[in-house]
């Protein structure tokens, strides 16, 4: 028996059921982590639609959503270029996502999820590649945020391609599971700032650090606040041969320092220091979470493989329940049949198994 058909024990549970039924779910533990993720999904899409004005509020001068220093190479070249088109198309790819996750619209108005789904991937691939764009000079730009960069978005864009795959081969179970990955893993660049921030805060207590700023990014820096030149020099001394126009590529030590920064150099510095890390911090959490919520809920899995056996069978595909790239037809795993069908399948002989003494053998 499911449990939302079990009679509810309180009278908490019946108003909860009232709640998450019509949104589609049969359990209550569903909506609370679909409620929770999502949310905040949603939560940090919308609070960042304002920056489809790029030159409004992304980089906005004086204030802008940019991290400090940023939008000085944000507003260069084919950099404005990547980050205009990445923002222009992630947010609403974002934002179409979470239709995706609402369980009534797959239910109810599948046209919609077919529809929107082939906007969000098209969005998403040139989102990404905007995202590739800007990557060498993202918070500072170093090898190991170019390298962050690369492989969040590379995974992305191949979770999606297998999730594409998958359900094209009504094989639905596994596109479920490569979509989850696929915005769990971009989900990461919101743990990241939480991470980012956190640290910024932490670090000073364990000591002092140092990062190079370049000087034409600190004098952009500064006169996007207001000060001029000498009260820059007073700051970077460093950076004397540059304003003076005899070393054009120069750079000056610059204080990591969040909380206590005596200029919006050390806060960039601070920023730059720490969102490698965050990345991949975040990144290898959001990796870990959603396998665990994968592997907790294989009912769900079984249930869905179930449907796929049944349109694959219907639609006269070979393999039917493993149409599509299932363990069991690209790997060793034992071939899956529907619970209820004890019997060998009639599309695969029949494995047997013994164990010899160099090992098992089939």
């Amino acid at each position: 028996m499911d449990v939302s058909n079990r009679p509810p024990a309180n009278s908490f549970v019946t108003f909860a059921r009232k709640i998450y039924k019509p949104v589609g779910f049969s359990k209550g533990y569903n909506f609370i982590l679909w409620f929770i993720f999502l949310g905040a999904f949603l939560g940090f899409t919308l609070a960042r639609l304002q920056y489809l004005d790029f030159y409004g509020n992304f980089c906005r001068p004086g204030n802008n959503g940019a991290g400090p220093g940023e939008c000085f190479y944000w507003l260069q070249g084919h950099y404005r270029v990547g980050m205009i088109l990445h923002l222009g198309c992630i947010l609403p790819a974002a934002l179409l996502a979470c239709i995706q996750f609402i369980p009534v619209v797959r239910y109810k108005a599948m046209i919609v999820h077919r529809v929107n789904g082939h906007v969000v991937i098209l969005l998403s691939l040139v989102a990404t590649a905007g995202a590739f764009m800007v990557a060498r000079r993202s918070y500072g730009g170093g090898i190991d945020i170019q390298v962050g960069v690369g492989l969040l978005g590379i995974g992305f864009l191949v979770a999606l391609v297998i999730a594409y795959i998958n359900i094209k081969r009504l094989q639905i179970e596994q596109h479920r599971a490569w979509m989850l990955r696929a915005w769990f893993w971009a989900g990461s660049i919101i743990t990241v700032r939480i991470i980012m921030i956190l640290a910024a805060l932490i670090l000073p207590m364990t000591g002092t650090y140092y990062v190079a700023q370049p000087c034409d990014k600190i004098q952009w820096t500064f006169n996007q606040g207001g000060l001029s030149n000498d009260q820059m020099l007073l700051s970077y001394p460093a950076c004397a041969a540059f304003l003076s126009g005899e070393v054009m590529d120069q750079h000056a030590t610059a204080k990591v320092d969040f909380s206590g920064a005596q200029d919006a150099i050390q806060v960039s510095a601070a920023f730059d220091f720490i969102f490698g890390t965050a990345l991949w911090l975040a990144f290898a959490l959001h990796v870990i979470g959603v396998e665990l919520y994968l592997h907790l809920t294989p009912a769900e899995a079984e249930r869905l493989r179930k449907v796929s056996y049944q349109k694959q069978l219907e639609a006269g595909m070979k393999h039917p329940g493993r149409a599509g790239l299932t363990a069991d037809r690209l790997g060793d795993a034992p071939i899956w049949t529907p619970h209820n069908d004890n019997s060998s399948r009639q599309d695969e002989p029949a494995r047997s198994w013994s164990v010899a003494p160099q090992g098992i053998t089939e």
